[in-house]
């Protein structure tokens, strides 16, 4: 007999292939539990080796012996009239028959039932959706293909590791949000999940997405393992998984192969583009990639001093690899972040923004992102000569760049608070950001942002609503404490309002404004010692800065020292400081009523006309933000010694340059600057009306001024008459009872 037909009598070849079958089933359905359970990648290794080493065993162990009626024999044993390997081997035959059946039942299931694909959805791309209803109802039900890519589990046993499994998320997030069709959840609402155990299909409803990719990484010297898996969140059925154990200089592959292999894993139908045109991070340098990581673990803190140490990571990285486009507009945003915090004044972020957009357009002049950065620049940084249309041509190509880079919810705050603020669209403004928690329901500063608004608005409902779930989302941020503060201070609870402002400092005592907020309003209320301690962080934190420089104004007047505040307030404007928190805006509308009140008001114009002479020549557009905050506050000085008809031929050509230029300055018909246009129009008893209607309505705690009558030589024939007589000797009482309230509460332990 030969050795082929002993083997074939034995049954040792379908012992061999019954064993090789069971091994394949045994390897899947190990790596499908090990990938869900995060198990280290060597488990997987091991018993790869096991079964490896099994195979020969086994097979020596089907040539050596025998399945007899009394039990396991030796071959050489065995009576070969008496064997029974014949039933054996068709035992054998129904064993690889059945294992079979199961692998051919298991690859259709896991080709036809859990990569099914959904119903094609009807393509919305180039226009956003707002929302009707609030925008966590509205994640709840996912519609077209959508996905969140939570971050990825750091199994590499160092915390120091964390930037690398984030920054890896954030690739795969970047890459995946580049492909038109699907939805991609935006970084804050995924990463809201990290180090929590969310059941799947709750995660998927709060962020309104069908799909959910996860993962781990482990990170062990020159080598990276990266397990990924692709959950249809209806049914937790896993639509695709795989590892990915490679050389660390490998990752870029990786995140190639993964944002291809989840694309195809959603189906030719759902994704009809593919993913030809998806960038990954443009660098093949890993020491570049690890610094730019870090950058970007730091820039998502978002703090005075997280920011410094992005903008260094940054750097690094494109010292180490000068073609990074990735790292280079990275350091772009942190520069308008940078700004938008008060660190950087507009002169410095146009010196350090421009160079870098210019290099990325150069080298690629249709980058969406470059693009995006440079118009918020310009939205950021104010030019008085711009004209209306021309601001809102900006916002209107950033509103369909939005389209391709939804995910960067800093430039879609910026468009929406030109529109609310700058245009008073008002619900453009929230459609925007609506369209935003579309993507990023879980994002505390687009909820921020819309608070803020409703409050703006007084739709104080609503406003508490956004609000207190921004607070939710980021009880860390203190701009949340702010927001809530000017909530409460619109509601006429001025305690309440300072305590937020109290808690806001707690929770970032190194921000220097937070403290000028309280400092400003005790000073309001002429509580100088009081508001001297926390002018004393202002300093200790702004050493020089504007906006420590125009509160020695506030606390001037403060102390009734009112020689002393006009002779700062002229320095201040001579030296033309910044508009940081009202700096200069304040100092010189603060300057123009004292001297006024001194009976000064010609020799004030003369000060002001000598320091911008282009303020007196109202046939000349105004070339700054400075001129036009001058010009509009010198009518108040006018007002005591030019005639009305000439006053009022100013005030028309002044009023109709501002309108050239697009500023708001009468959005709503509650508008204060309505009262001030009648006034200065001759159109007395309209004036008088509309400040009874709007201006004594709104709380005293809004503006802790009014009751001193300000700006009189405007406001006088309001101010004399007998219902507004009346209503503000009602609140000065209220004021001086308000001021002993405030007093008492900062008595109080948590004020000490």
């Amino acid at each position: 007999m030969s050795f082929f037909n002993e083997l074939k009598r034995r049954n040792v070849i379908r012992v061999g292939v019954a064993y090789g079958i069971a091994a394949w089933f045994l390897l899947q359905i190990s790596d499908l539990v090990l990938a869900n359970i995060g198990a280290p990648a060597w488990v997987m290794q091991a018993i790869m080796l096991v079964l490896a080493i099994g195979f020969p065993l086994i097979m020596l162990f089907a040539w050596a012996f025998e399945m007899t009626p009394e039990g396991i024999k030796r071959e050489k044993d065995v009576d070969r009239s008496t064997s029974i390997t014949n039933v054996t081997g068709r035992k054998l035959d129904r064993a690889i028959i059945s294992i079979l059946v199961i692998t051919v039942a298991y690859l259709l299931v896991d080709k036809l039932v859990l990569q099914k694909p959904a119903e094609p959805a009807v393509s919305t791309a180039g226009t956003e959706q707002p929302v009707d209803a609030t925008a966590d109802e509205t994640a709840s039900k996912p519609s077209g293909p959508s996905v969140a890519v939570l971050p990825f589990v750091n199994m590499s046993g160092d915390a120091d590791n964390e930037y690398f499994s984030d920054g890896l998320t954030e690739t795969l997030l970047h890459m995946l949000a580049q492909l038109p069709e699907l939805r991609v959840a935006a970084r804050t609402s995924s990463f809201a999940f990290k180090g929590q155990n969310t059941n799947i299909g709750e995660i998927a409803k709060t962020l309104g997405v069908a799909h959910i990719l996860e993962g781990s990484v482990q990170k062990a010297n020159d080598r990276v393992r990266v397990t990924a898996q692709l959950i249809r969140a209806d049914d937790g059925f896993h639509v695709w998984s795989q590892n990915y154990t490679r050389p660390l200089e490998d990752i870029f592959a990786i995140q190639d192969e993964i944002a291809e292999d989840v694309a195809t894993a959603l189906g030719s139908s759902l994704l009809s583009t593919g993913t030809g045109n998806v960038a990954s991070i443009a660098t093949k340098n890993l020491s570049a990639y690890d610094s730019y990581l870090k950058g970007l673990e730091q820039q998502a803190i978002f703090s005075y001093g997280s920011l410094e140490i992005a903008e260094n990571h940054f750097k690094q990285a494109l010292a180490r690899d000068p073609d990074f486009t990735d790292a280079r507009l990275a350091l772009a945003r942190n520069y308008l972040l940078k700004h938008s915090t008060g660190v950087n004044d507009e002169q410095q972020t146009r010196a350090a923004m421009e160079p870098l957009i210019a290099q990325v357009r150069a080298s690629d002049p249709d980058n969406r992102l470059a693009r995006a950065m440079e118009l918020t620049l310009e939205l950021q940084v104010f030019n008085v000569a711009r004209k209306a249309e021309e601001t809102r041509a900006i916002v209107e190509e950033l509103r369909s760049l939005l389209q391709a880079i939804p995910t960067e919810t800093y430039i879609r705050e910026r468009v929406a608070g030109t529109l609310f603020g700058f245009f008073g669209l008002k619900q453009e403004a929230v459609e925007v950001l609506q369209a935003g928690l579309m993507i990023d329901p879980m994002s505390a500063d687009l909820h921020n942002q819309l608070g803020g608004f409703y409050v703006q608005d007084r739709r104080m409902d609503e406003a508490r609503t956004e609000l207190v779930r921004s607070l939710e989302l980021a009880p860390e941020n203190p701009n949340n404490y702010a927001v809530l503060s000017r909530l409460e201070r619109e509601s006429d609870n001025l305690p309440a309002s300072l305590d937020w402002m109290r808690k806001a400092t707690e929770v970032d005592p190194q921000d220097h404004e937070l403290a000028l907020d309280i400092a400003q309003v005790l000073y309001s209320l002429h509580l100088p010692e009081e508001g001297d301690r926390w002018k004393a962080r202002v300093e200790a934190l702004a050493p020089g800065s504007d906006i420590a420089r125009a509160l020695e104004v506030r606390r001037a007047r403060a102390r009734d020292d009112n020689e002393q505040a006009i002779a700062l307030a002229e320095q201040i404007i001579k030296d033309q400081i910044g508009f940081r928190q009202g700096a200069f805006t304040d100092t010189v509308f603060i300057y123009v009523d004292l001297m006024s009140r001194a009976g000064r008001s010609r020799e004030a114009y003369d000060f002001l006309v000598s320091v911008k002479p282009e303020i007196a020549d109202f046939e000349q557009m105004m070339t700054d933000e400075h001129s036009m905050i001058m010009r509009w506050a010198s009518f108040t000085l006018i007002a005591d010694f030019d005639p009305a008809e000439v006053r009022i031929a100013k005030w028309k050509k002044f009023t109709g340059q501002i309108e050239a230029m697009g500023f708001p300055w009468k959005k709503e018909p509650d508008d204060g600057n309505w009262t001030w246009d009648y006034l200065m129009l001759g159109e007395t008893d309209k004036g008088i009306e509309h400040y009874i209607e709007y201006r004594l309505k709104r709380p005293l705690a809004w503006n802790l001024n009014r009751h001193t009558r300000p700006m009189r030589p405007i406001f006088k024939p309001v101010y004399e008459d007998p219902r507004v007589k009346k209503a503000l000797d009602a609140q000065e009482q209220r004021f001086a009872e308000l001021r002993i309230e405030v007093r008492d509460m900062l008595q109080k332990p948590e004020w000490q």
